[in-house]
């Protein structure tokens, strides 16, 4: 007897199967559909790590558990060191091949526990929940060791470094925000140490993040007050001490704490963008500053130079606001010099070049600050449009004393001639120094002995006198001496490099003997 439906057409139960196990496949891509959603939404699509949102709530759930296996929970904070140059290098492209592969160290590294997590850009978290004695810093070293092995890129070999920011606390006792702050100070500690380097948040970064937290605060308020202000250092002529530029050297009057230098709040307003505003503000004042001193002197040529931050000049419309600047004063451009430090000049992006060269094209000069501190290449410094090299003031110091210190300035000074650079020596503190510099062949020079910074008035009595006469009869009389220190100062200086790269001590080239 059938057991088809008295009813039911024929064939119709073989159609009603049909439609279940189509229906049934249905439902089942579209539960695929709803996991892969799922998946997309807390995970990164360039890395496959678990995105911010997913690390927050994990890192929630553990803070929220109970405390009594006594572990700690941990974050690290991880941030490739100079990642930029890769992209601007290579371009993102190879950056992304970074990105991949810094990815999978870090899940190589972890336990099955642990989570490694994208925050965005070249910035990973993990969360090492059951951190037990010093397991949070021996993952985070594991790590330093993992990231600095050389990854192949395009075909190229390329050696990255990281810093790492370390945080722990027990359950129950902070917040996911503020556990990840600590170990985001952390990470800017290792960074400012020096990079390459796991950083421990403590009590001492604690302060110093608090600190550094008021310091902004109250640099919004100074920008606002007009508490900011300018003080200018004499660069002298060497030949004859008369007074040819000033330097600008912005200051703070602080309401409770005094005259703030700028070593004390100039990173901080680089850190939180404000040094745009600041360095706007000084660059204002010392044209404004320099055109009242031109009036006073007609037939008097006065050089300024100003520092500025690789932030500052990459905005947009810095070119523009510069060129107004210079409209608005009334100035010829070439008694303006903008000062960038070495370590920037020599790690300069394409797009830097062309805005300096823009600089350049307005008539204003480029000093390179601090020079002989970072490692210049010749190649890069014959192109960069720097006409201006300043001696570090830390070679300045031993120069009398010190051979290596004398060879470094003389060759500074050699190489410069060569290149038909100019330069001005800094921290100039003794008639010594400022004799040897002038024996040497260098022309300007600025320092404590001539005069420290003082405010704008100040400068006008200064240009109607020498800072220093110097001894014309002492310098002959020391010519042979200074000679001898020059030679032995080049004799060390060759030497301590044989030495560096290994060539045996009894090779010293003619020029060394």
């Amino acid at each position: 007897m059938s057991s088809r439906p008295r009813n039911a057409p024929r064939g119709g139960v073989e159609e009603l199967n049909r439609g279940s196990a189509e229906a049934d496949s249905e439902i089942a891509r579209l539960r695929d559909t709803i996991a892969q959603l799922m998946h997309t939404s807390v995970h990164d699509t360039l890395t496959g790590l678990p995105n911010r949102s997913f690390l927050l709530e994990r890192l929630e759930q553990e803070l929220a558990r109970d405390a009594a296996d006594g572990a700690n929970i941990a974050i690290l904070f991880v941030d490739l060191d100079n990642f930029k140059l890769v992209n601007d290098s290579l371009g993102h492209g190879s950056g992304d091949e970074v990105l991949i592969e810094m990815a999978r160290r870090l899940v190589g590294c972890i336990g099955s526990e642990d989570i490694a997590s994208r925050f965005g850009g070249d910035e990973m978290v993990i969360l090492h929940s059951c951190a037990t004695g010093d397991s949070g810093a021996a993952l985070g070293e594991r790590i330093l060791a993992a990231l600095s092995e050389p990854i192949f890129v395009s075909g190229k070999e390329v050696v990255m470094s990281a810093s790492v920011g370390l945080a722990l606390c027990r359950p129950g006792t902070k917040s996911a925000g503020q556990l990840l702050r600590e170990a985001d100070t952390a990470l800017y500690a290792a960074k400012g140490r020096g990079r390459a380097r796991l950083e421990q948040f403590n009590d001492e970064l604690h302060a110093r993040a608090q600190k550094r937290v008021q310091i902004e605060s109250d640099l919004r308020a100074a920008l606002r007050a007009s508490q900011l202000f300018v003080e200018y250092q004499p660069q002298v002529r060497l030949k004859d001490g008369r007074v040819v530029g000033v330097e600008a050297l912005v200051r703070w009057r602080h309401p409770r704490h005094g005259i703030i230098p700028p070593g004390d709040f100039i990173s901080v307003a680089e850190d939180c963008g404000l040094i745009i505003k600041v360095g706007r503000q000084v660059l204002q004042e010392s044209c404004r500053q320099l055109a009242e001193w031109t009036k006073l002197m007609p037939g008097r040529t006065l050089a300024m130079t100003v520092n500025v931050s690789p932030r500052q000049i990459m905005e947009p419309a810095f070119v523009g606001e510069l060129r107004q600047i210079l409209a608005d004063a009334n100035i010829d451009p070439a008694t303006l010099c903008l000062e960038l430090t070495e370590n920037v000049m020599m790690s300069a992006t394409e797009e830097v070049a062309r805005l300096l060269n823009e600089i350049r094209q307005l008539g204003v000069f480029i000093a390179i600050d601090d020079f002989g501190t970072e490692h210049s290449s010749l190649s890069r410094l014959r192109d960069m449009p720097a006409e201006v090299l300043k001696i570090d003031r830390s070679f300045i110091d031993g120069l009398s004393s010190e051979p290596g210190d004398t060879a470094i300035v003389s060759s500074i000074l050699s190489l410069a001639y060569a290149m038909g650079k100019h330069t001005i020596a800094e921290g100039v503190e003794k008639r010594e120094q400022a004799a040897m510099l002038l024996r040497m062949g260098c022309e300007v020079a600025q320092g404590y002995f001539f005069s420290r910074p003082v405010a704008a008035e100040q400068i006008v009595p200064m240009l109607s006198k020498a800072l220093w006469q110097p001894d014309t009869g002492r310098a002959l009389h020391a010519a042979h001496f200074t000679e001898e220190l020059v030679r032995r100062g080049h004799r060390y200086f060759i030497d301590e490099f044989l030495d560096h790269i290994g060539a045996p001590m009894g090779t010293k080239t003619a020029a060394s003997r």
